[in-house]
């Protein structure tokens, strides 16, 4: 007998289970990270920033099709994705895509990071997985890292299954 899971706990457990990853040949390169990247059609050799290819990567690699997001390596990208497929929102929910607002990311305020929120800790925390990242949270990390995370007023959520 086959058994299912629902598509957000299949996810998440991807993204859980993929925190073995780490950068082996640092910024941004080694063997799973290079496979990560190329989801979105990137070359690794550019050693783009990875954050939103892990979430492409995935949500691609467990639903294949049925993902509903762009297989993009960008969070503006990502971002532009969910608002045109009315996808993006203020408020947080398990197994939401969050987007962390860089004010002053230069040369201009964007989006800076990206992961996926676990479990609601209360108290407006949230646990996380996210990829580039390390365990004092930078958006240019070593590997994929589960975290403690608050949002603030402008970092945005996009609810992939509605």
């Amino acid at each position: 007998m086959i058994s299912t899971i629902p598509a957000i706990d299949a996810v998440l457990n991807l993204a859980w289970w993929l925190r073995w990853v780490a950068e082996t040949n640092p910024p941004n390169r080694g063997e799973a990270v290079d496979a990560i990247i190329r989801v979105t059609g990137l070359d690794p050799a550019t050693r783009p920033p990875w954050c939103a290819a892990f979430v492409a990567a995935c949500g691609y690699a467990t639903l294949k099709d049925a993902w509903p997001l762009a297989k993009v390596a960008g969070c503006v990208s990502l971002s532009d994705d969910a608002i045109a497929k009315h996808l993006r929102f203020v408020l947080p929910e398990r197994g939401a895509i969050f987007l962390l607002w860089g004010p002053n990311v230069q040369p201009a305020p964007r989006f800076r990071h990206t992961g996926f929120l676990r479990a609601d800790l209360g108290n407006g925390s949230w646990e996380t997985v996210e990829g580039n990242t390390n365990a004092g949270g930078s958006p240019e990390g070593t590997g994929v890292f589960m975290r403690q995370r608050k949002f603030g007023p402008d970092d945005r959520f996009i609810h992939w299954w509605k």
